[in-house]
């Protein structure tokens, strides 16, 4: 507090008041200078407690994603082989192998073998010769997810016998035929041309007479080897000998080669049947492709 002291010997009233009134105001002033220096205490007692803002946090950082395998045929996606056989190479890239994988090839032919070089990035297959027809395969090689396909091609063996392209024949069911054995009995005839009524001129026909145990899919003649039987026993498997013979017609329809048989072999698979009959004096090798279903004689 400030006190305002003076003697009033030597003052007048008048500047006793002026004091006073001085003094009065220098303590407001004072007072208000005290509360202007307080304001920014009572403001900031007055604010509520502010939370610092925190940064996000950094998101984890993810590994790099292994890249894919890339496997790639660099040869030729089609090979073909002689009917003599031979080997081949088929040559790839792999880009990105994973460790412990290997490549691996399918192959369902028989015919086709095959070796890998993974180090070389080749494939050397190897096909046996063909004593049969042109033949197919198709080689699959993989790597995890990747895959390509090669085709593999094989001339057949030259074929310097009769080709026989129409059939028409009897299927006889066990028991026709007495005193057979009970075996089923297909008869039928192999030409060149589609004339059965006559023997064509220029036109060659094979007539077998087959014996078997059962009817094959369909009641086609069942594949598998039948050998000529002189005694003509009809048991399965065999070629009854009366009943076989091969002609070949000139030009006025007169046999030029006429086999009767005393050795035959004909083996029947899925694509017809190829085999050879001979005399005394002649063998003819035949080859025919196509079905081999023919109808049920009942009575």
């Amino acid at each position: 507090m400030i006190r305002c002291v003076f003697d009033t010997k030597f003052i007048a009233p008048k500047e006793i008041l002026s004091i006073l009134s001085f003094c009065n105001r220098t303590v407001k002033m004072r007072k208000l200078l005290y509360l202007l220096l307080a304001l920014p205490l009572m403001f900031a007692a007055c604010e509520p407690n502010s939370v610092e803002p925190q940064p996000d946090p950094l998101p984890e950082e993810q590994p790099e994603p292994e890249p894919e395998p890339v496997l790639t045929l660099t040869s030729d996606s089609v090979i073909e082989f002689s009917a003599d056989g031979g080997s081949a190479d088929v040559t790839y890239t792999l880009e990105n192998a994973i460790e412990g994988v290997e490549i691996e090839v399918e192959c369902s032919a028989q015919w086709v073998e095959y070796k890998v070089f993974a180090v070389d990035g080749k494939l050397t297959l190897v096909a046996e010769a063909n004593e049969v027809e042109a033949r197919e395969a198709i080689v699959v090689v993989g790597y995890d997810s990747q895959a390509f396909e090669v085709v593999i091609k094989q001339a057949g063996k030259p074929f310097d016998g009769y080709e026989l392209s129409y059939a028409q024949g009897t299927h006889y069911l066990p028991g026709y035929w007495e005193p057979t054995p009970d075996n089923h009995n297909y008869f039928f005839v192999l030409s060149d041309v589609d004339n059965f009524a006559t023997y064509a001129a220029n036109a060659s026909y094979l007539e077998l007479d087959l014996w078997a145990a059962t009817e094959g899919e369909g009641g086609a003649v069942p594949h598998g080897e039948y050998l000529l039987d002189l005694n003509d026993s009809g048991e399965a498997g065999t070629i009854g000998a009366s009943y076989t013979r091969f002609l070949g017609m000139d030009a006025n329809q007169v046999p030029v080669v006429w086999v009767l048989p005393i050795e035959g072999r004909v083996v029947v698979d899925e694509n017809g049947l190829e085999g050879y009959i001979r005399d005394e004096y002649s063998e003819v090798t035949f080859r025919y492709r196509g079905p081999l279903v023919f109808p049920i004689e009942t009575e």
